[in-house]
């Protein structure tokens, strides 16, 4: 046994790291190979901590980091060795950090070029999430609702008051479709007319919001309004005298012709209509020459003159219309315009001076010089115009509404529209005041020196 045991050997391994050491030692060595490999061990242990301690170093501050990206922080780039295990991962967060700070530039700058737009965008828009709050409102829909819309969520009935519109917008969220409607808005001075649309979009089946879109088209129905008045009142117009003239013929051939007082009477009427339609004819060529752009033949024009021989044209008319004429013009005014144009503006404007005033009433024609401008003044004492009807009488065929002094006078109703369409093309400026029972004063402003078109 004592033979056995000294040639016995003793094998001791010991694992540092991926090293395996092999000792051989006989068994009077033992203890000490015992200690030695404690020794290794604890050294083992010591160097595994360390490692484990750097690295939680190293992973403790590229978390911190990631967590500043996620957090939209601007967190320092990580340095590290190329060397160190760490560094690619370093490199690429690194990275990634750059890509998030460029694509957060291009998102501010679009989101800055979405707000520019939306505040100067004519059309009013509002968009409403599923929860009926408003999350996003511009300048022209605070303009269209007449009042101020806060920048935080809140419910749309806060801003929407008008019923047509929030039942609009209710019916696209109940129903989740889309709504279009054309529905009156109040307004400052007036009420507007407005297209709106509630457009209904979804992005998944629990998630929608509603676009609303309200676009102003007061103009554009007022357009059409004038174009179905221009239809109607124009064929009322032709129709009154046509009807006139077939009528009274019809009588004449009739038998009324064998009676001289009949045939005389009738035949005036037929002339007298005639004369009419030939006036509306006239004035309906007149709008559509201006309209066709027909060139203006600007020369010097002795004005004071022309308004003379005009006011002297029609003396008869207001002396049977017992209205007096006042004419306080220079008859030496000179001024640069188109004469066939002005004297045809003159004649409309004092006419209807003359035919809307009343018994002894008076009509004044003054003028001004200010600077490189003249203007001509006609005022009259007449039955004057409601301001309603103030904002309409330059439309074409409009009629104002004098029923209040039960005052009938024939015209096409063209007149002012003429007017003013022939003002603007020399360049001037027309400007009606008037007051109901007291009169109506016409100004026109002209250029002095009107330059010649081709």
């Amino acid at each position: 046994m004592i033979a056995l045991r000294r040639v016995m050997v003793a094998w001791v391994v010991i694992g540092l790291g991926n090293t395996v050491l092999v000792w051989v030692v006989r068994p009077q060595h033992l203890a000490l190979a015992t200690l030695i490999a404690w020794s290794w061990a604890l050294v083992e242990a010591a160097g595994v901590s360390l490692l484990f301690h750097w690295a939680d170093q190293r992973i403790s501050i590229l978390t911190k980091k990631v967590e500043g990206i996620r957090h939209e922080e601007t967190p320092a780039h990580v340095l590290l060795s190329p060397h160190d295990p760490f560094y690619q991962l370093a490199l690429q967060i690194n990275y990634l950090q750059t890509h998030q700070r460029k694509v957060q530039r291009q998102m501010a700058g679009q989101n800055q070029e979405f707000a520019t737009l939306l505040d100067y965008l004519p059309i009013g828009v509002m968009v409403i999430d599923r929860y009926r709050k408003v999350e996003l409102a511009n300048p022209a829909m605070e303009q269209f609702l007449q009042h101020r819309i806060s920048p935080r969520r809140h419910p749309f009935t806060q801003d929407v008051r008008q019923f047509e519109l929030a039942s609009l917008i209710n019916s696209a969220l109940n129903e989740r479709q889309t709504q279009h409607h054309t529905l009156k808005l109040p307004g400052s001075p007036n009420e507007r007319t407005v297209d709106a649309r509630a457009i209904y979009t979804a992005t998944s089946q629990d998630y929608f919001q509603v676009l609303v879109l309200l676009y102003d088209v007061t103009e554009v129905y007022a357009v059409e309004q004038m174009q179905m008045d221009f239809v109607s009142n124009a064929s009322h117009e032709l129709k009154t005298p046509v009807t006139a003239i077939s009528g009274f013929a019809k009588t004449l051939l009739a038998g009324a012709k064998d009676d001289p007082e009949k045939l005389v009477e009738f035949l005036e009427i037929i002339d007298q209509q005639s004369e009419r339609l030939v006036e509306l004819i006239n004035d309906v060529l007149t709008i559509s020459h201006i309209e066709s752009g027909n060139s203006v033949e600007a020369s010097e024009v002795p004005v004071g003159q022309v308004i003379a021989n005009q006011v002297h044209l029609l003396t008869p008319l207001a002396a049977v219309n017992q209205v007096t004429l006042d004419n306080q013009v220079p008859t030496d005014l000179m001024a640069v315009t188109d004469q066939r144009k002005f004297d045809q503006v003159l004649k409309n404007v004092l006419s209807n001076a003359i035919k809307y005033n009343r018994p002894q009433g008076s009509v004044t024609l003054t003028t001004r010089e200010m600077g490189r401008e003249w203007s001509l003044t006609i005022a009259d004492t007449g039955v004057g115009i409601s301001p309603q009807d103030q904002l309409r009488v330059f439309e074409r065929f409009y009629r104002a509404e004098i029923s209040h002094s039960n005052q009938l006078v024939s015209g096409s109703g063209l007149g002012l529209a003429i007017v003013r369409e022939l003002v603007q093309s020399l360049n001037g400026k027309i400007d009606l005041q008037s007051t109901l029972d007291v009169g109506t004063k016409v100004t026109m402003t002209f250029p002095k020196d009107f330059p010649a078109q081709d």
